[in-house]
């Protein structure tokens, strides 16, 4: 059968591509081995976020007595949380179905590969287009690690599958998944190890922000380890052992569980014939996802260059089907804010200090305590900041760092900031609501003009 578009992954950017698609009269198939909505949706975002609103509230129902509030005999309720997370899950799932039906889309539930960049193979037949889009995602990264094939050792998929309870657990990588997770687990009383190889928490973002969780973690139990290298995992009587180096000293730790959280391998072993041009595994594509290959487009995972983030793939899925469809509909691909839902959470956008000084940039950042924020007191936020970035000379914000409360809501401001290449004296202009989170933007923001002011 010719279609004028296939897409090959039924995940954000896929969805999201058909979506476009359709709006603009395309014939269009949708071809997911899986479920529809992708990891994010079944195995990732979605059931994450469910289970770190529950953490939240069960921590905060443990320390309610700050409020006036006394709640004796709390406990959790395991089989109705997973009740819980199925039925968001499955509430969104069933929408997007619907909605594709709605639209005219063909989904078709099979493993498909890339013949080149007009034919699909899916179940020993071939399906033609004029265009295919690969949004095939990605899986859990697998550590060259002996003993990670034991029974117990889990992965990201695993955990969010159906959500266990061990008393102890060890989590091998502290960026967001496994910071995530161990946020999450601590709420439910398991005690956890947090081993990262690199100097910090978060090791892709600011610094500060991977300094702060680490030291909010410690004290809240988590055992946190920068610069350590995991080395390899026996079963014992008393659990998994782990061995790992820290410092150039050997050492061991022992727990129920280990969850392997060292990110996510792209999707791209799916070519019969001539594959695209990779980089690291993953496809190169220009800002509308066209790879070196006539007719064939990459978006999300799958793309290299790109953060591997449910609303990039959404926004580059935008981007391509606007170019096949010859639309003019465009996403801003240059700024690209990230959330990492720890309690507090923490938002990024734009460049880190360190980042900007390394392309030549000079900056100066101004940063404003949460504590001095009405909001975060009245709710009982911990400790937390906001840090914004403008360039010496111009005074154009370039990049932000918040870890508060609702920090990836409130990202969205700054990235608009910097997406409209406003100033740190044209952001001031803007008037906030009192009280609320969003006035620490604004104590930032002055810190940063005044430190302008003196430079």
């Amino acid at each position: 059968m010719q279609y004028n578009l296939i897409i090959i992954g039924g995940g954000p950017g896929g969805y999201t591509a058909a979506f476009e698609a359709a709006a603009n009269k395309l014939k269009t198939a949708l071809i997911e081995e899986r479920e529809i909505g992708g990891t994010c949706l079944n195995r990732g975002c979605i059931p994450t976020k469910t289970l770190v609103h529950t953490a939240d509230l069960y921590r905060e129902v443990k320390n309610a007595s700050g409020d006036g509030i006394v709640i004796a005999g709390s406990e959790l309720d395991i089989p109705a949380l997973n009740a819980k997370k199925e039925t968001v899950v499955g509430t969104l799932r069933s929408g997007l179905e619907k909605q594709l039906k709605a639209a005219g889309v063909e989904v078709i539930s099979a493993r498909a590969s890339v013949i080149d960049g007009h034919t699909v193979r899916v179940n020993d037949a071939e399906l033609t287009a004029d265009n295919v889009i690969i949004a095939s995602g990605s899986v859990p990264a697998v550590l060259p690690i002996e003993g990670c094939s034991l029974e117990g050792v889990i992965s990201s998929d695993d955990i969010l599958r159906d959500v266990p309870v061990f008393e102890s657990l060890i989590i091998i990588g502290g960026g967001v998944i496994g910071c995530e997770i161990a946020g999450i687990y601590e709420s439910f009383g398991t005690k956890v190890t947090v081993l990262e190889a690199m100097d910090n928490l978060l090791p892709t973002l600011d610094s500060e922000a991977g300094r702060s969780l680490a030291m909010l973690f410690k004290k809240r139990g988590i055992d946190v380890h920068c610069k350590a290298f995991a080395k390899g995992i026996e079963k014992t009587e008393e659990g998994l052992c782990l061995t790992y180096e820290e410092k150039g000293v050997t050492k061991t730790v022992t727990a129920e569980r280990i969850l392997i959280a060292a990110g996510r391998r792209a999707s791209t072993d799916l070519f019969e014939g001539a594959a695209p041009a990779m980089e690291k595994g993953r496809i190169i594509t220009d800002e509308c996802g066209r790879t070196d290959i006539e007719g064939l487009y990459a978006i999300g995972d799958a793309a290299a260059g790109y953060p591997q983030l449910a609303h990039t793939a959404m926004a580059m899925a935008v981007n391509a089907a606007a170019r096949i469809a010859g639309t003019d509909s465009h996403r801003n691909l240059d700024v690209i804010p990230s959330g990492v839902y720890t309690s507090p959470e923490i938002g990024s956008v734009g460049l880190s200090e360190k980042e900007a000084q390394a392309r030549g940039i000079a900056c100066i950042s101004g940063k404003a305590n949460t504590m001095a924020n009405a909001r975060s007191l009245i709710s009982g936020g911990e400790r937390g900041f906001v840090k914004i970035t403008a360039e010496k000379e111009t005074g154009k914000i370039i990049g932000a760092v918040m870890m508060c409360e609702r920090a990836t809501d409130l990202i969205q401001e700054p990235a608009a900031m910097i997406a409209e290449g406003m100033t740190v004296n044209e952001a001031l202009q803007i008037i906030h609501g009192h009280p609320t989170f969003a006035e620490v933007v604004v104590s930032a923001l002055e810190a940063l003009q005044a430190k302008l002011q003196k430079a």
